[in-house]
């Protein structure tokens, strides 16, 4: 269970989960600090696209696909992002903590996860290649 917890939250850190073409954390950095909403809840769904703040983490049914096998009770999720101070080069610095709970008949695994990360800014960064 622990595994399956510490998986998901890898998933959400790494660059490989996206929102409209841009790195997810970002895009929810920017969430959060436009709204002042530091903390999101969610639920993640085997075999359904993930929805953080209602934005869908592209292709991420690949990944929740592979949870169905394992016929998991819940499994529910929370991004927490706090300020940090800046980079060197001078852009918003971010940490975002990374919470997954996992259940099953009774078990849970938990896993937690930090990544550092800035507001998305699309007249920054580029946008991945399969959305150009």
């Amino acid at each position: 269970m622990n595994a399956l917890a510490h998986s998901l939250c890898a998933f959400l850190c790494s660059r490989n989960n996206d929102i409209n073409g841009y790195w997810g954390i970002g895009v929810l950095c920017a969430f959060a600090k436009r709204e002042r909403k530091p903390k999101f809840s969610f639920k993640i769904y085997p075999g359904e696209l993930l929805r953080i703040y209602s934005c869908e983490i592209t292709n991420s049914n690949v990944v929740t696909d592979k949870l169905v096998k394992f016929d998991l009770d819940t499994i529910e999720g929370r991004l927490s992002f706090f300020e940090d101070g800046r980079y060197p080069h001078g852009a918003e610095k971010y940490t975002c903590g990374i919470a997954i709970a996992v259940t099953q008949e009774g078990r849970t695994g938990l896993s937690m996860s930090h990544v550092e990360c800035w507001p998305h800014d699309e007249s920054r960064e580029r946008r991945r290649a399969c959305f150009d």
